[in-house]
């Protein structure tokens, strides 16, 4: 196991691998599943890959610089953690585990909203590299609440859920009877059967609750999940809650889920300090583009008045590239590291920032780049012929 964990890792497509010998069918699909047919969700990867760099020569990369800024504060690289629900069902180190190699990174980690654990356990690990997301929830009093909790722990940038109104079955899920609470075949006990390193843990471990929000004084149980949902869900969100955050929060806002020119313009326009590309790894919303395909588009319609971050699909050092030089700010991973933490546990997701960061150093020196601020469209092929993405002169 120590040699399928170390020796033999060096991608994060290693660790997707890995991941699946680790975990149960029924888990694996769920990390690794999409909405629907999933064209969206392997849209991100595939289209990332069609974009070709062009390589350079004789140029001098020595003192080569990975570091960039977000809203002010100094990173390592310009790779964030995007915010991931329920990593406790992977490995019981769950989001502080993953917050604690973010700050060893110099990376920041955003706090889901569906977290398996509070804001405030991860605040402890992570207090200076902590974004809090945030849903506008039905009961305006528990969103209230929420972000008087961040603002208790020190939290200066909310990240706003603004892709979670509607929702799309995952049919994997939903052929593994993962609902709330779960009720899977019975061959899914069978296969669960089969991974006694996860089913220990399972069993001694982190309980599995929806941390950030409690009933009674005590962390929600999977098993309520459904009703509190049901009672708390809000597709009724919008702008006005957005403009009215905006003037009751003076850190910095961001809003996720932003895949339209016209939305991310509306977005600045309304306050906000950063755009967050995002098609929930195409967990949401089925056969809509990929994030990079978008990406240009919002660049030119935010015109340097924000921010602009995307996540989906990066997976590769040479993804950071290419979204930074479409005019990304810097981009966010999300299953990379918990492919990482369900393999080999915090050490793990270290290593997967490390080859990641590794990863991008070969592609600036390949590309002639000696600095993240250097990154520009120069570093795709075929600029002679003015490449082009869907339909966007790059």
């Amino acid at each position: 196991m120590g040699i399928l964990r170390n020796k033999w890792i060096v991608s994060i497509d290693d660790y997707r691998r890995a991941s699946r010998k680790h975990l149960p069918r029924m888990i694996s699909d769920y990390l690794e599943g999409g909405a629907l047919d999933e064209i969206t969700m392997r849209a991100n990867e595939e289209h990332f890959d069609a974009l070709m760099l062009r390589q350079r020569s004789m140029v001098d990369v020595t003192g080569m610089d990975t570091s960039t800024t977000v809203l002010g504060r100094s990173l390592a690289m310009p790779l964030m953690v995007a915010p991931m629900g329920m990593l406790t069902i992977f490995h019981p180190g769950s989001d502080p585990a993953v917050a604690r190699a973010a700050v060893r990174a110099g990376s920041i980690f955003i706090h889901s909203a569906w977290a398996g654990c509070s804001l405030e356990e991860v605040a402890k690990v992570a207090p200076n590299n902590l974004w809090a997301q945030v849903a506008f929830w039905k009961d305006p009093e528990e969103t209230a609440s929420y972000i008087k909790r961040a603002r208790a722990v020190g939290v200066d940038t909310l990240v706003v859920a603004g892709d979670v109104g509607s929702s799309s079955k995952r049919e994997r899920d939903l052929h593994h009877g993962l609902s709330m609470p779960p009720r899977p075949p019975v061959a899914d006990y069978f296969n669960a059967a089969t991974r006694p390193g996860w089913l220990w843990r399972w069993l001694t471990g982190r309980k599995m609750t929806y941390g950030n929000y409690a009933v009674n004084g005590r962390p929600l149980r999977m098993d309520e999940m459904n009703s509190w949902m049901a009672s708390n869900k809000n597709p009724a969100a919008t702008w006005d809650d957005f403009a009215k955050l905006r003037s009751e929060w003076s850190g910095n806002l961001v809003i996720k889920g932003i895949m339209d020119a016209e939305d991310a313009a509306r977005a600045v326009d309304e306050g906000a300090d950063g755009i967050f590309i995002s098609n929930h790894g195409g967990r949401q919303f089925d056969a809509q583009p990929a994030t990079i395909d978008v990406l240009p588009s919002i660049v030119e319609a935010v015109g340097g008045r924000a921010e602009i971050y995307l996540d989906g699909g990066v997976r590769r050092g040479h993804d950071i590239v290419k979204a930074v030089a479409l005019g990304a700010r810097a981009v966010l991973a999300g299953r990379p590291f918990a492919y990482a933490l369900a393999t080999g546990g915090e050490p793990a997701v270290d290593r997967a920032f490390g080859i990641l960061r590794e990863e991008l150093k070969g592609a600036m020196g390949f590309v002639g780049k000696a600095s993240v601020a250097e990154l520009d469209k120069t570093v795709f092929a075929n600029q002679s012929h003015s490449p082009v993405l869907n339909g966007v002169l790059l």
